[in-house]
């Protein structure tokens, strides 16, 4: 078995788990096969469908003491039009960086909590409580696969906290502790004319539906104000943002007027949120957009676009695991924080009621979903060190 934490992300990444693309089969093989040779039980298999699988790893280490998961997902995005100036599937190494897709976002923290929960199946482990490993399929499309499916059929024995290992670098490996993350609400703003001839745009009552779709983009960036749930921690990045033009759907091309053109926008929103906070002040920018503009526009919200935030007390014992194994490991604490992303903390949180870290894991944030992925050697290593050691702390206390 090889227990270099670095050789499996490396051996992780070189099995593609693009998504969408949607077949996480391959690597639940790689990494249950793995695990077994780390000295753990055979996984179960829960799933929707068989090339969507999630693996659940359980180790009993007595009675009492408390129940963790770690949690991580198997699937990535996909290479899409990225510019890599490395392979994204070779993950080679340059002095401290190992590069791929992946690598980062999150094969090289299943690779280190694989490791960390072998580590404790030996003398090393607590005496008391349960450690679990749980790999999610399909959380980088929709997790109807995944957390969605395990929120519907929750495995019988729920955990008392679950730590996800996304990752939560912003400037540097574990420079925050996220006690949440931000949720999502996804809406298209469509505006609609007739479709014709692009010669004629200069007739009286012709209607462009792209520079309508336009005008409500910019306003919705300029002008959209959503108030902000009062912070009940004062922890950083406790703010709402907005995203536009994220995608324009619709038209035809040269020589033709769009009939119709819809914009793509998100709001990130933080816990305490609903739909209202967004429907209401989204309808009313838009309606005022098409009263003053004489457009057409129309506002649809995708139901299944909707995930609220989340956040955990910062005086819970998995915070406070988390803070003791990162003064032992790293030297330093770091500050409570917000992650600005949205993780599948906002499915299982709400779903199992159990406090849920969204991400504690190796790797920078930034480098997530964009060329040359990388997450750094000395970092997987820690990662390693750390769950074992959060692990430990926490399923040997009482109590949630």
């Amino acid at each position: 078995m090889n227990t270099d934490v670095v050789e499996l992300t490396r051996a992780l990444v070189r099995v593609p788990s693009p998504n969408p693309g949607g077949d996480e089969s391959a690597v639940a093989g790689a990494l249950a096969e793995i695990g077994v040779q780390a000295g753990l039980p055979a996984p179960a298999v829960l799933e929707r469908s068989s090339s969507r699988p999630n693996l659940l790893f359980t180790v009993d280490f007595g009675p009492g003491g408390r129940h963790l998961a770690l949690c991580g997902h198997m699937d990535t995005k996909p290479v899409g039009d990225a510019d890599w100036t490395a392979d994204p599937f070779a993950a080679e190494i340059d002095g401290d960086r190992l590069y791929g897709l992946g690598s980062a976002d999150m094969k090289g923290a299943l690779a280190a909590m694989v490791l960390a929960a072998g580590r404790l199946t030996g003398t090393g482990g607590p005496a008391r409580g349960r450690l679990s490993l749980l790999f999610t399929a399909d959380e980088e499309d929709g997790a109807h696969h995944g957390a969605q499916y395990l929120a519907e059929a929750p495995p019988p024995d729920l955990p008392d906290a679950v730590l996800i290992g996304e990752p939560g670098g912003m400037r540097d490996d574990y420079d925050h502790l996220h006690l949440g993350s931000r949720g999502i609400a996804r809406l298209r703003a469509t505006a609609y004319g007739r479709q014709g001839h692009s010669s004629l745009s200069g007739e009286p009552g012709t209607r462009n539906a792209g520079v309508d779709a336009a005008h409500a983009a910019v306003a919705l960036a300029e002008e959209l104000a959503i108030p902000s749930p009062d912070d009940p921690y004062g922890i950083r990045g406790w703010t709402t943002t907005l995203n536009t033009g994220l995608a324009y759907r619709g038209g035809v091309g040269y020589g033709v007027l769009p009939g119709r053109m819809g914009v793509d926008t998100e709001v990130r929103l933080l816990p305490g949120m609903t739909r209202e906070d967004v429907e209401k002040p989204v309808a009313a920018l838009v309606e005022g957009v098409a009263a003053r503009t004489g457009a057409r526009l129309e506002v649809e919200f995708d139901e299944q676009g909707f995930l609220p935030g989340t956040v955990s007390d910062p005086d819970g014992p998995l915070p406070r695991a988390v803070r003791a194994a990162a003064g032992r490991v790293l030297g330093h604490i770091p500050p409570d924080a917000m992650f600005p992303g949205t993780t599948d903390a906002s499915i299982l949180q709400p779903a199992w009621n159990v406090p849920v870290l969204p991400a504690f894991g190796p790797g920078l944030l930034r480098r997530a979903h964009g060329a040359d992925e990388w997450v750094s050697v000395t970092a997987l290593r820690q990662a390693v060190d750390l769950y074992a050691d959060i692990a430990a702390a926490f399923c040997a206390g009482a109590g949630r």
